[in-house]
């Protein structure tokens, strides 16, 4: 198989302990490409309709991407996908580290899994060996570091390891998975599907060599962007080489990208420079002590750093901008040392960050209202600032004890349980918590908040690619989006109020992300100045010879599945909603983001998209043109009937 894909799939039957090999049609990956693409095709067509959170027919998908292991770079991303617990929709994440290779080097494109398991078990695949062995003695014993340690020492450093910790076996609604001591598939509460199945690890090793059409032109495309990067790295790419995305907290604080004290404050006055300069790049990086590459990266924005006198903290990841603009930011806390321990606390659990910051945001205000008390709290005093009531809490989270039992569960479930969603606003969209970029800039918040609710697993940041039409520019100019390091300028405004436009423009920059998922790519080579040779690598990674608007394509159709599987769930798509709060209703009353435009455009700017997707502007219904446009009989049977 000479297309970039290995042209199989692995289905694991937890309650059975079967294994089944699958071969797609050559046509199934011309249509989907591969990544959560895939995954969509067959959890779509497989999976039965209205089950339950933790039914054991849901499907788990771990995927690698159609670029995986070929010679393009940036082509180290990892997903899982499923029906999210947390939200009930359709469900995935997007990570990095080193398990995408493996997963090719294991023979698959993606792994399935099916049923439950009697015990705890993890899959080894060694080779062409593939076992369900015992889990019983790192379950409810090592969190997510410690499992990884004990299985490649006792299978061998080679391995490759994706686990949960604490969070998906306590079934924390914001559990992900994690691989690589600290980096997690994050959102969706994916975690706590694997953990609903008793899977505790996936152990892969394999030595299946990916063989593409024509490396030769890969590798020329490869080269010239390699070079590219070497001479026009632009101010963003600068500091990501630098400090990661740690390097935009406080030029984010301040221009209003990042929401403060649960989206009631503004960075300049609340989390002035001193402040944010006291948790960013210059910050954390003083304690690194080496560079991380996630596989296929040539960049390495990660970092691996220590910290005295803690021993926890002796190898820890550097925390991202997400971490340090919930824990740090948000919360007004400047000690950078706890926002370090949390996020290992959370890394090691198994825990999303950005769920559980912006649920302790709501805590926080929640607390400042008099909606909770110390009494509620196990003691703590939940004040702005207070960094070490913030390491309590995630500690009772982790744990699953007292308010974490109920925390654990996400911002919506909480506000619920505590029978005030009014006075202090859970910050989600349909149970998912929101990131920490604000819908509410006049600077393209306006985009955000369209992806914020409109992405089939809402309340997600990386859902639009921004960039998407530089590819229709033959000349491929330098992408100028983060020529001046502020990060203000990743969402465009309109230029004018022409719907038609805006609807092609929306149209775009989702289906290119789909795009990339299904490529296995990351986000941040597209941000660094060059233009990756996204069409030429696709292109001469298959042998097809499609353009780039065939590919946007494809992202439609993909997109379209995502968004079809939460119509069939009986989600009311159309009304996904974010809080008030977040539309800028009412506005605040000074910053960068003391502005109302926005509260008038959101449903216009939702309705301009639906058209352009070909879906139904009211309903947000796929129309059935656009489902046989697209070639997704089976679509339109589910949506349709016969």
């Amino acid at each position: 198989m000479s297309k970039g894909y290995m042209g199989r799939i692995l289905w694991v039957d937890l309650t059975k302990r079967h294994f089944h090999d699958e071969k797609p049609d050559a046509a199934v990956y011309e249509q989907f490409l591969g990544g959560y693409g895939l995954a969509a095709k067959f959890i779509f067509d497989r999976q039965k309709p209205g089950l339950s959170a933790f039914h054991e027919d849901n499907i788990l998908a771990m995927m690698s991407g159609l670029l995986t292991n070929g010679r393009a770079i940036f082509n180290g991303r990892w997903m899982l996908a499923g029906k999210s617990p947390l939200t009930g929709t359709w469900g995935d994440a997007n990570c990095g580290g080193d398990l995408a290779p493996a997963i090719k080097e294991s023979g698959y494109d993606g792994i399935f899994f099916t049923g439950k398991s009697a015990k705890p078990v993890y899959l080894l695949i060694d080779g062409d060996r593939k076992e369900l062995l015992d889990a019983s003695g790192l379950w409810g014993k090592q969190d997510a570091v410690e499992t990884e340690n004990t299985l490649r020492a006792r299978h061998g450093d080679d391995f490759r390891v994706a686990c949960i910790g604490a969070g998906g076996e306590n079934l924390s609604l914001i559990a992900g998975v994690v691989n690589a001591k600290g980096r997690l598939a994050a959102r969706s509460g994916l975690g706590a599907l694997m953990g609903s199945k008793n899977l505790k690890a996936v152990c892969l090793r394999g030595d299946h060599r990916v063989r593409v059409h024509d490396e030769a032109t890969v590798w020329k495309h490869t080269t010239e962007f390699l070079t590219g990067l070497e001479t026009d790295l632009n101010d963003f790419g600068k500091s990501m080489k630098q400090g990661g995305t740690a390097a935009t907290l406080t030029d984010s604080t301040q221009s209003g990208d990042s929401p403060i004290g649960n989206w009631l404050g503004v960075g300049s006055t609340d989390f002035p420079p001193d402040k944010a300069n006291r948790i960013n790049l210059f910050s954390v990086t003083q304690y690194e002590t080496r560079k991380y590459h996630c596989y296929g990266c040539p960049f390495g924005c990660g970092g691996l750093c220590m910290i005295p006198d803690e021993p926890l903290l002796k190898e820890t990841h550097r925390p991202e901008y997400e971490t340090l603009c919930g824990f740090g930011a948000q919360l007004l806390v400047d000690d950078v040392k706890s926002i370090f321990m949390v996020n290992e606390l959370l890394n090691r659990a198994g825990i999303d960050t950005i769920s559980c910051a912006t649920t302790i945001n709501w805590a926080f205000e929640a607390f400042d209202k008099g909606i909770l008390t110390e009494k509620d709290t196990g003691g703590l005093a939940l004040t702005w600032g207070n960094h070490e009531a913030v390491v309590a809490l995630v500690k009772k989270i982790v744990a699953g004890e007292g308010i974490g039992a109920i925390l654990c569960n996400g911002v919506m479930r909480s506000a619920e349980h505590f029978s005030d969603t009014e006075r202090a606003a859970p910050m989600h969209v349909h149970g998912q918590e929101l990131p920490m970029h604000d819908s509410r800039s006049p600077n393209g918040g306006l985009d955000l908040g369209v992806g914020y609710e409109t992405e089939p697993t809402p309340g997600r940041h990386t859902s639009t690619f921004s960039g998407w039409d530089q590819y229709l520019k033959t000349d491929r100019p330098k992408n100028k989006l983060f020529d001046k390091f502020r990060l203000k300028s990743r969402y465009e405004k309109p230029e004018d109020d022409d719907h038609e436009k805006q609807g092609e423009r929306l149209w775009g920059s989702s289906c290119a992300e789909d795009i990339i998922n299904g490529a296995g790519l990351c986000n941040f080579g597209f941000y660094l100045g060059p233009v990756p040779p996204l069409v030429e690598w696709l292109n001469a990674t298959t042998g097809w010879r499609k353009t780039y608007q065939e590919y946007l394509l494809i992202g439609q159709r993909i997109k379209t599945v995502r968004h079809a599987f939460n119509i069939r769930e009986g989600i009311d798509v159309a009304n996904m909603r974010m809080p008030e709060r977040a539309r800028g209703n009412p506005p605040l009353t000074h910053g960068p983001n003391a502005y109302s435009g926005n509260v008038l455009q959101w449903d216009d700017a939702k309705r301009d998209y639906y058209r352009a997707m070909g879906w139904d502007e009211t309903t947000a219904m796929p129309l059935r043109k656009t489902l046989r446009d697209l070639q997704l009989p089976e679509v339109e049977k589910a949506l349709y009937g016969e």
